[in-house]
C-alpha cells in the first residue's frame, strides 16, 4: 500500500507509463509500492518489477540488487520485468521483448507543414470532444483494432481493461473525433498523472468511420492540453512496429529509453541469486 507521501513521490518523477499506479493496478489488480525509488506491484505470488527508478540515474548493479531483495522479500513464483537495458539472449524467458520509448519535448514545440495540413485535413470533417467516458463504441473500436492487427495476448488483454482504466483513474483522459452524424472516427487517451511528463496512452482509429489525418488531430489535442498543463514532455510509448514508430518520428519523437520486458518462472529448489545473477549481463 502507498501512503500519500509516496504517491506524491511519484507523481513527481514518474516517467514512465508503468510508473502510474493506477493504470498498472487496473490491468493487474495487484497492489503497488515503492522501495528505493522502485515501483513494483505484487499480487498471488506475482511480481511485476518496474526497473525504472524515479529521481535517478539507471545503475545495472543497483537494479538487480533491488530486485534480489524483493525477491527474497515476496518470493514470487512468476515475475515480470521491465528495465532500461539490455537482459542475456540466452536465458530461457518465457516471453521477452525489447523497444524504446519516444518522447515529444514540448519546449518551443511547433508543428510541421505536414503536419498542419494533416490535421487540417482532418478538421473538415470531424469535432473533437474531451472526456473521461469510454462507451460501447470505443470498445467496438478497440475490438476492430484487435481483429485487423496482429496483437499478442498480452496486449489484447491489455486493451480489453481500458475501460476499467479510464473509470478508475483521475488524471486519464479520452479525446474523442466525431464525423459529421456524430459517429467514432477514432479515440485517444492520455494520462496526465505525472508533474512533467504526459503519456501518450492508447489510440484506435476507426476503419468504418474512417477519416485521413484523426490520429494526427487526436494527438495534436493532446498536445495542447499537456502544454496548457505545464507539462515539459510526452511520452508517446514504445515503437511497438514500424508503423507507430514512422507515426511518433513525424511528431518528432525521439527514442530517449531502451525499453527490455522479459516474463519467467522461479523454482525455489534453486537459488534465488543464482537465477537472478544469469538475468543481467554481467
Amino acid at each position: 500500500m502507498l501512503s500519500l507521501e509516496e504517491k506524491e513521490y511519484i507523481k513527481t518523477y514518474a516517467y514512465i507509463p508503468e510508473h502510474l499506479p493506477d493504470y498498472v493496478v487496473s490491468i493487474s489488480q495487484s497492489e503497488p509500492f515503492l522501495f528505493d525509488e522502485y515501483i513494483f506491484y505484487f499480487k498471488n505470488s506475482h511480481l511485476i518489477f518496474i526497473g525504472y527508478p524515479l529521481g535517478k540515474i539507471h545503475h545495472k548493479e543497483q537494479t538487480q540488487k533491488i530486485l534480489d531483495l524483493i525477491i527474497e522479500q515476496f518470493r514470487p513464483k512468476s515475475v515480470a520485468v521491465i528495465v532500461p537495458f539490455s537482459l542475456m539472449s540466452q536465458e530461457k524467458f518465457l516471453q521477452k521483448s525489447s523497444d524504446f520509448y519516444y518522447q515529444l519535448d514540448l519546449s518551443n514545440f511547433m508543428l510541421n507543414s505536414s503536419l498542419k495540413n494533416s490535421i487540417k485535413r482532418a478538421l473538415k470533417e470531424v469535432n473533437t470532444e474531451q472526456n473521461k467516458v469510454i462507451t460501447e463504441e470505443h470498445i467496438e473500436l478497440i475490438d476492430e483494432f484487435i481483429k485487423i492487427h496482429e496483437i499478442d495476448e498480452y496486449t489484447q488483454f491489455i486493451f480489453k481493461k481500458i475501460p476499467d482504466y479510464v473509470h478508475s483513474s483521475k488524471t486519464a483522459m479520452v479525446f474523442n473525433a466525431r464525423d459529421k452524424k456524430g459517429s467514432l472516427s477514432g479515440f485517444s487517451v492520455a494520462d496526465y498523472g505525472a508533474n512533467n511528463y504526459a503519456f501518450y496512452m492508447f489510440n484506435f482509429p476507426s476503419r468504418k468511420y474512417y477519416v485521413p489525418g484523426v490520429s494526427d488531430l487526436l494527438l495534436y489535442e493532446i498536445v495542447k492540453v499537456s502544454i496548457d498543463k505545464g507539462k515539459l514532455y510526452i511520452n508517446l510509448g514504445l515503437g511497438i512496429n514500424k508503423g507507430i514508430e514512422f507515426f511518433k518520428k513525424k511528431w518528432s519523437g525521439k527514442p530517449f529509453l531502451q525499453y527490455e520486458f522479459c516474463f519467467y518462472k522461479i523454482s525455489y529448489k534453486t537459488s534465488i541469486l543464482k537465477i537472478l545473477k544469469k538475468l543481467f549481463i554481467q
